[in-house]
């Protein structure tokens, strides 16, 4: 353990001394200084009988091998951070492999250290190691490999390019346009509910003649005019970069990934999302005024706000982090969740436009939900005037 004692960190000089032989063997054996960019680690070993595998980890110019004349030592090494891993080989560890059996290695290491690289480096030299001592048996034995491996499995991945595009990036695409959307419809919203009960500009807007229906009419269409012009760049500015590349330089990008882009940029798949887009960006910027309508102030309407979008987001990251996820009659119903999953369907070139349909008339129905409770808080002179 590592504490405000030095006795815990401080290497012992017998390390040191173990540390200056394992430097000498590694020049015995033709070794260059490591190169000052590569970290070196420093293995703890203990080996009896100076086995071939620590002359092959003494060779690798990653590691530092410190020999050890117990096993205690290695673990208290190891324990005292003063070697990153350690090492101990069985004592019939070289007669075990000259009889053909299995010699044991045991490794220790902390556990907090998920990634050590030290332990990663080690490892490939061991598998190295037992890979070769494996081929040197079955020489003798004049066996060939296949008849211990009678089985090759081969994996062969079918997925199409248009398939990867629509599970990876039309996951991203929907996720990030759900954002672009609530982020250009959220402050419009505020200034126009809250905001203007906070000036008291909303009690001068009532006692005019205009009626509320062209009142909330005018909001409604500033919050979602700005959602849906908020939802077109975001389209737009994805598209025409990826157009570009296509039309001009589509002859000098790898194959798979212009299959990829192309894929992206389908004229179908960009107007089809844009015809979920709409319907989706009026919906939810007409939730958001309604509840900038029913705050008291813009600070109480951007912490309503604020719980409110995880109703939007997280149906729109279950794709993401699922990207092998089905689309069915249930799921076409649910807004942002529906739209990640046509995107990506959309993409793949696999769109069931029953379900299309059905996400496109049940968004068209929540809009229309979303502005008759928009109106309703609005014609409240309870919820108006509420302080």
């Amino acid at each position: 353990m590592k504490d405000g004692s030095t006795s815990g960190t401080q290497r012992s000089p017998a390390h040191e001394e173990y540390k200056e032989q394992a430097r000498e063997v590694s020049h015995q054996h033709g070794l260059d200084e490591v190169d000052e960019g590569k970290k070196t680690y420093d293995v703890a070993v203990y080996d009896q009988t100076n086995t071939e595998l620590t002359i092959k980890l003494q060779e690798s110019d990653r590691l530092n091998i410190v020999l050890m004349n117990s096993i205690d030592q290695v673990i208290d090494d190891v324990t005292n951070d003063n070697s990153e891993i350690g090492i101990s080989f069985g004592s019939d560890f070289t007669t075990q492999l000259k009889n053909n059996l299995s010699g044991e290695v045991t490794i220790y290491s902390k556990n907090l250290d998920n990634f050590s690289q030290a332990q990663g480096i080690v490892s490939d030299v061991i598998d190295d190691y037992d890979d070769q001592i494996r081929n040197e048996r079955l020489n003798d034995l004049n066996v060939d490999e296949n008849f211990i491996n009678p089985i090759t499995v081969l994996d062969e991945d079918l997925t199409t390019n248009e398939e990867f595009a629509g599970s990876i990036i039309g996951g991203i695409l929907a996720f990030l346009f759900i954002v672009y959307i609530m982020s250009g419809s959220m402050y419009p919203a505020i200034d126009l509910g809250a905001g203007e009960k906070e000036r008291g500009t909303m009690e001068t807007l009532i006692s005019t003649n205009i009626s509320s229906v062209d009142i909330i009419i005018g909001k409604m269409f500033s919050v979602t005019s700005s959602a849906v012009l908020t939802a077109i760049f975001s389209l737009l500015g994805f598209a025409v970069p990826l157009i570009v590349i296509f039309l001009f330089y589509g002859e000098s990008i790898p194959e798979n990934a212009f299959e990829i882009i192309s894929a992206i940029v389908n004229p179908v798949a960009i107007i089809a999302m844009f015809g979920l887009l709409i319907p989706l960006s009026i919906f939810m910027g007409a939730f958001m005024l309604a509840i900038s309508i029913y705050s008291k102030n813009p600070k109480e309407a951007s912490l309503l706000l604020g719980n409110a979008v995880i109703i939007f987001f997280i149906p729109a990251y279950v794709p993401l982090i699922n990207p092998g996820i089905e689309l069915d009659l249930v799921g076409s119903l649910i807004p942002c969740y529906s739209f990640a999953l046509h995107t990506n369907a959309l993409i793949a070139g696999n769109t069931d436009w029953f379900l299309y349909g059905a996400t496109l008339i049940s968004n068209i129905i929540y809009c229309s939900i979303a502005i008759y409770v928009t109106y309703i808080m609005f014609d409240d002179e309870k919820i108006i005037f509420r302080n």
